[in-house]
């Protein structure tokens, strides 16, 4: 039922109805609603289907800060590139916009959870001092915009972006890299210098 109700959004977009979605899952209306609750439901199920892996993919205490941002990174790099996502991307940025509560809905189940979960790793580092003590939320924002930088807008052009899996890498760990020589404390670049002279 889950994933015929995801391919009628892709198709048709939040006007999708109930009636539909039980016609293409080959159950009840009954049992759509049961099972969702109503529309906003619906809605909220599919988002958090299409987003949700994003944010599996990074723990909040992020004791490895290098080795978590780099797997989230890649991991939110990839799943952006997904045709299934860009099309999602392109449905609910031409079509939400007429419904004001599901918009906010989609970017508090999205956008804003990830940075909130992005913001508590961050968080936990500078506890750790690992990172300048600064604003976390603010700070997981522009991480998030550094890491997608125009490539959401050149896929939703249907233009070419950043295409293969070593592309995505590459601007991923650049994006780290600059966002970690930017943020890191004093205290952490000293030890993070002198272990890489002991190592050497």
């Amino acid at each position: 039922m889950r994933d015929a109700a995801i391919e009628l959004m892709l198709e048709l977009g939040y006007a999708v109805s109930m009636d539909a979605v039980a016609q293409r899952a080959g159950c009840s209306k009954q049992t759509v609603y049961a099972h969702f609750g109503n529309k906003e439901g619906l809605f909220r199920s599919i988002v958090s289907d299409l987003l949700g892996p994003v944010g599996a993919s990074l723990q909040t205490d992020c004791d490895d800060l290098d080795a978590a941002l780099r797997t989230f990174a890649r991991a939110h790099l990839e799943h952006l590139a997904q045709p299934r996502t860009v099309t999602a991307i392109r449905m609910l940025t031409t079509d939400i916009a007429r419904f004001p509560d599901e918009a906010k809905a989609l970017f508090n189940a999205s956008a804003q959870s990830i940075q909130l979960r992005l913001a508590e790793c961050l968080g936990a580092a500078m506890e750790r001092g690992e990172l300048r003590h600064d604003d976390a939320p603010a700070l997981a924002e522009m991480l998030l915009g550094m890491l997608v930088g125009f490539d959401i807008d050149r896929r939703r052009l249907g233009l070419e972006g950043r295409d293969t899996t070593q592309q995505r890498a590459q601007w991923a760990d650049r994006v780290i890299d600059s966002f970690l020589r930017a943020h890191r404390a004093p205290d952490a670049e000293i030890l993070l210098s002198t272990s890489s002279r002991m190592s050497s």
